[in-house]
């Protein structure tokens, strides 16, 4: 950028101007001195005359030192503005901000610094053939117009944008003012990019469009008070859904929140202000009245809001609706007493038909008992003073007259015992399982001592439960493993145990007949068999006594097997107490 000085061009008149005020001066004092100039001579001649052309060549040699003195005096200042200019010069082109002069009028671009060229693409030539209007997005060109056309009076700041040589948009903020360039009106004009700050400007804006939504969008009450709490510094809208008036009488008045409050619920409320300032933070749930007269239940959360010194900045707190929830609760709590109510009625009922079955299970067992004692009784004395009389025919039906009796017996012990099962109170205590076991399977031998069987367990196994109902259970499984591998000659039962999530699982396992697991969910119900009598023998109670005494103790029961591969038959129960001994 060049700007032109007219004083540079204009030295020598100014010299010439000078050096005739020093002549004129010169001549002046000449003229008034001819007193002085008498009193050298008395000759009146030559006193005029020398008087006259010495003033003369006095003033001509002065005129002469002057026009000279200012001259170098005119061409300094002439050479410190030029050098001023080149400084000014650079300073344009070196700085680091995009610059540029543009004409006042045509809005033609006078002049742009390398920091511009750099900035907006165009080489220096192509920016001289552009205007002001060429950098700015079409949409914007009517308020550039509007801004140029008034009277700037000292420098003017802005915020704009303008378009860059590939098309990308750069927001700027330009500071402008007037100058004269080349003798006509210009504007020289500096621009500061500002897109990375107009971006995180939006981006705050948008978030905070973000932030209001949410507040809006929420149904629970947001609200910030003054440390004192004696001003209301912001309350979301949910405030009118909750309390059922504007949040501006809450802003006005924050005692309002007290004066909404049940007076039933009011000294609660206030307990959990003064816990607030106690320890900071607080929660109280009380009921509130709405101008309408209809009653909510608001969960009031409420804490300081501290600096990194500790000290309260201000309260914030939540309100929200829970009348839904406390009627859900009540609801539930309603429905659970009801439940409870007819549990205990159930119960009762329950216990009134089992204490009446276990009469009639009793009072059959006897009437069944008399009949089936005079069948076997006479079917012996038949044996004993008939026998002889009888063929084969008739000794193979006394035979199976006196079998079906023993099976009727065995099956009325098994009965009563299910029943005594369902019916008997538990004694918990330690037990140890592998020792039962053991005493189990040893009788079973006693009874067959021309059976060989390998019984595997280990030392101890350790549960909780009833000791004589856990008896039975081993009994009944034992007997059907030692039963199942009565065919046989590598027989094995396996007792064995692990601790799964909290309980003691046990499984009885045999290598005996097995049987067709698909059906296993029946297994464990009353008279279920999977072997015909005729190959083995049972009265199908067995496994559902140890369904009964297994559930009591609050396990459960399975069985897995495959016909001629054995069965294992598992079952959980609670873990023995640590440090207990055996009973």
């Amino acid at each position: 950028m060049r700007l032109k000085d007219p004083l540079s061009s204009k030295s020598w008149h100014v010299a010439l101007a000078i050096g005739l005020a020093y002549a004129v001066a010169g001549v002046a004092w000449i003229l008034g001195s001819d007193e002085l100039v008498t009193s050298l001579s008395s000759d009146h001649d030559w006193h005029v005359a020398a008087q006259r052309y010495k003033g003369l060549l006095y003033v001509a040699f002065t005129a002469v030192a002057l026009v000279r003195a200012g001259h170098r005096a005119l061409a300094r200042a002439g050479e410190a503005l030029r050098s001023r200019e080149l400084q000014v010069q650079d300073l344009f082109q070196r700085h680091p901000q995009p610059m540029w002069v543009y004409d006042a009028d045509t809005l033609a671009f006078l002049s742009v610094n390398a920091a511009a060229v750099r900035a907006y693409g165009w080489t220096p030539d192509e920016f001289l053939g552009l205007t002001l209007k060429d950098i700015r997005p079409p949409e914007d060109v009517p308020r550039l117009l509007e801004v140029v056309s008034g009277r700037q009076e000292g420098p003017r700041t802005s915020e704009v944008r303008h378009w860059r040589k590939n098309g990308t948009v750069l927001q700027v903020r330009i500071t402008s003012h007037r100058v004269p360039f080349g003798g006509r009106a210009a504007v020289l004009v500096m621009a500061e990019d500002v897109t990375r700050e107009a971006e995180a400007r939006e981006a705050l804006q948008r978030q905070q469009s973000q932030y209001d939504q949410l507040h809006q969008s929420l149904a629970e009450v947001l609200w910030l008070a003054s440390a004192d709490g004696r001003e209301v510094l912001y309350v979301s809208p949910a405030f009118e859904t909750l309390y059922g008036r504007p949040a501006e009488d809450f802003r006005r008045d924050i005692a309002l929140w007290l004066e909404v409050v049940h007076p039933d619920d009011r000294p609660a409320a206030l307990s959990s202000s003064a816990e607030l300032l106690a320890r900071g933070r607080s929660e109280c749930t009380y009921r509130i009245r709405r101008p309408d007269g209809s009653e909510r239940w608001v969960s009031d959360r409420k804490r300081q809001i501290l600096d990194e010194a500790g000290r309260a900045l201000m309260i914030g707190g939540i309100a929200e609706d829970v009348t839904a929830a406390r009627e859900r609760d009540a609801e539930r709590e309603s429905a659970r007493a009801d439940l409870e109510r007819r549990v205990r009625e159930r119960t009762a009922d329950l216990e009134h038909v089992n204490a009446e079955l276990e009469a009639f299970t009793r009072t059959a067992a006897h009437d069944l008992r008399s009949p089936l004692n005079a069948l076997t009784g006479f079917s012996h004395l038949l044996r004993l003073r008939h026998g002889g009389a009888l063929d084969d025919d008739g000794r193979r039906m006394l035979q199976q007259i006196e079998n079906s009796a023993r099976h009727m017996s065995a099956l009325i012990t098994d009965l009563l015992v299910l029943s005594r099962v369902s019916a008997a109170e538990l004694t918990l205590q330690t037990v140890d399982l592998a020792a039962l076991a053991r005493a189990v399977v040893q009788d079973l031998q006693n009874q067959a001592p021309d059976r060989h069987v390998r019984f595997e367990a280990p030392a101890q196994l350790l549960a909780a439960g009833d000791a004589g109902l856990l008896r039975a259970l081993l009994t009944n499984l034992l007997a059907n493993a030692w039963k199942f591998t009565g065919r046989r000659d590598d027989a094995c039962v396996r007792l064995a145990g692990e601790v799964v999530d909290g309980r003691l699982a046990v499984v009885v396992q045999d290598n005996g007949a097995g049987f067709d697991a698909t059906g296993a969910a029946h297994l464990f119900e009353p008279f279920q068999r999977f072997h015909a009598a005729s190959e083995f023998s049972g009265t199908g109670v067995g496994l559902a006594t140890c369904r009964r005494i297994v559930e009591r103790h609050g396990g459960r029961i399975s069985a897995e097997s495959q016909p001629g591969c054995g069965a294992s038959l598992r079952f959980t129960l609670p873990l023995a107490a640590p440090g207990q001994a055996p009973t």
